[in-house]
């Protein structure tokens, strides 16, 4: 049993480093940051994802009209829920690699609300 749990922590540390070689001459530093703000975007898309359910409905009205709105709006809001949900389990998952390509946002926007605004 202690020696599963030493083996998992030597995988654990060798992956960490690992992640933090691979980072292209960033050092601890750029490790540091990359992965907690990618741990941070993950659980914050995760807890916000819901509101995809009113941001995708009012974008739509704006481009589109009140009953595109109301029809495609909500339907591209329930999609963009569960888009927004797995990819927010997904960076707090692997928020310890910088996968993909570094730490960036697996989807766009980064934030649901990002520059203070609904952005499209």
């Amino acid at each position: 049993m202690k020696r599963g749990r030493a083996i998992g922590v030597t995988v654990a540390v060798g992956m960490l480093l690992l992640a933090m070689k691979t980072e292209a001459g960033e050092g601890v530093n750029g490790y540091l940051e990359g992965s907690t703000r990618k741990l941070g975007r993950g659980a914050c898309n995760v807890v916000t994802a819901p509101l995809e359910l009113i941001r995708a409905p009012y974008l739509v009205t704006q481009q589109e009209g009140s009953m595109a709105g109301a029809t495609v709006g909500v339907i591209q809001g329930v999609g963009a829920v569960i888009i927004r949900e797995l990819a927010g389990v997904v960076e707090i998952a692997t928020f310890f690699l910088p996968f993909p390509n570094g730490f960036h946002p697996l989807i766009k926007p980064e934030f649901i609300y990002a520059h203070g605004d609904w952005v499209p």
